[in-house]
């Protein structure tokens, strides 16, 4: 196994997290500043705080796709940029081991 292989795979082994703590940061920030606003209710930011916490992949992906008051292409951006990526490095952590 190589220096490569290894620095691909810890990638790959860490860059979900990475990714999964950006949407939870970027989406209980925005119920924060959409609750200060007054633009929702404080039972809708309880409900969306919990479903982003409890559900977290799915939950902070559906509230910045359906929810946010971001633009919507900058929440896609965020949920396909970050599926996306770590498919990339999936794949050429799949390649690596293949051919070696």
């Amino acid at each position: 196994m190589g220096a490569l292989e290894v620095v691909i795979g810890l990638y790959a082994t860490v860059l979900p997290f990475a990714v999964l703590g950006a949407w939870l940061a970027v989406a209980l920030w925005d119920v924060a500043v959409r609750v200060r606003n007054e633009e929702l209710a404080r039972g809708g930011a309880v409900g969306w705080s919990a479903m982003v916490l409890f559900v977290p992949v799915v939950g902070a992906a559906a509230y910045l796709l359906a929810s946010a008051s971001l633009p919507r292409w900058l929440g896609a951006t965020y949920v396909v940029g970050g599926v996306v990526a770590y498919l990339l490095v999936l794949g050429v952590a799949a390649g690596l081991s293949a051919a070696g």
